[in-house]
């Protein structure tokens, strides 16, 4: 999602939550689909027009990865702050609470930004591509991290996908019987497009593999390839994004990681020729890296999921293009 200045990532490690007596996910969802749906229940029962959220930076269009971002909040009421970022694969981050909670105060005249002016950080729009959202909830009595089971004390906090939801269920719990004016909570979604020519640079690979494979997250990075209908040939564009893989599987950070390449595709066709056209398109990406990127093949691996695993579930041409990729995880 973002990174400080000085290449000094943003992420302060997994978040310990005190939260095993609660459901673990939602049956049948993803991570991402099971934190947002959690998210969702909260909204539904307190929402708050008065809360608002904006994402600042130069320039006009979508947000782009390696953008300078302000997250700026505002509330007509008075109150503190609690917010969740949620990215496309459904890493969560706790941008607020702080651990000093009156740095959560809002309210009229009271904004909150992330990073502030006494912050020594900016930051910038990190992988994966797709579509992130960013929740607000004011509570005229602040939420503590203690009350919603973080230990830690740095600025903003890391939560692996598969405890996202535990953490929106947490913050629920703590809310529970608190009246209809005493809570608010908006959300705003915010597309995260690639660099321009390709999704991702092979700088952005390394350090997106290279910071997270020391977390117990499996991170993964997906290329959405626009193949043409019913076809497993690259063509010049998706070469142009695989050959950013190959330069950044070479780096010698990554050098002895192997990766399983999975392919995936929308949900039109049957679910038995989706599966083996993923088959191919996976094997069409394996193919290209040895043959042109000089990836030994033994680190690399193949899946097919065809339709089965959507990135994002809905009825639109958006949701389409994002579930036709490849998707590349390390092997553990």
């Amino acid at each position: 999602m973002m990174e400080r200045s000085r290449s000094m990532v943003l992420r302060a490690g997994v978040a310990a939550l005190a939260v095993a007596s609660l459901a673990t996910s939602t049956a049948g969802a993803s991570p991402r689909e099971a934190t947002v749906a959690a998210l969702e229940a909260i909204e539904s029962t307190w929402p708050g027009s008065d809360v608002s959220i904006r994402v600042v930076r130069e320039g006009e269009g979508r947000l782009r990865i390696g953008d300078d971002i302000v997250y700026r909040f505002t509330s007509e009421r008075a109150g503190y702050l609690t917010a969740l970022h949620v990215d496309t694969h459904g890493a969560t981050t706790l941008l607020f609470p702080r651990s000093d909670v009156a740095r959560s105060r809002i309210g009229g005249d009271a904004v909150v930004e992330l990073p502030s002016a006494q912050d020594d950080f900016s930051l910038q729009v990190q992988p994966p591509v797709g579509r992130d959202l960013v929740y607000a909830i004011v509570t005229r009595e602040p939420l503590t991290r203690r009350s919603i089971g973080i230990a830690t004390t740095d600025v903003v906090v890391d939560v692996p996908p598969e405890d996202g939801a535990r953490l929106a269920r947490r913050i629920r719990a703590v809310l529970e019987g608190r009246a209809s004016d005493a809570v608010a909570v908006a959300h705003v979604a915010q597309q995260v497009d690639g660099r321009g020519d390709v999704l991702y640079r092979s700088a952005d690979i390394v350090e997106f593999f290279g910071e997270r494979t020391r977390s117990i997250r499996p991170p993964k990075l997906d290329l959405q390839i626009q193949f043409a209908t019913d076809s497993a040939e690259l063509d010049q564009v998706a070469r142009e994004n695989v050959d950013e893989f190959a330069l950044a599987l070479g780096d010698p950070k990554l050098a002895e990681t192997r990766f399983v390449i999975a392919g995936h595709t929308d949900d039109r066709g049957s679910d038995a020729h989706n599966l083996q056209l993923s088959r191919r398109r996976a094997d069409a990406v394996l193919r290209y890296l040895v043959e042109q990127g000089g990836v030994a093949e033994e680190r690399l691996e193949i899946e097919a999921h065809g339709e089965n695993a959507p990135l994002i579930r809905e009825d639109s041409e958006f949701a389409r293009s994002m579930n036709r990729r490849v998707e590349f995880s390390p092997v553990r």
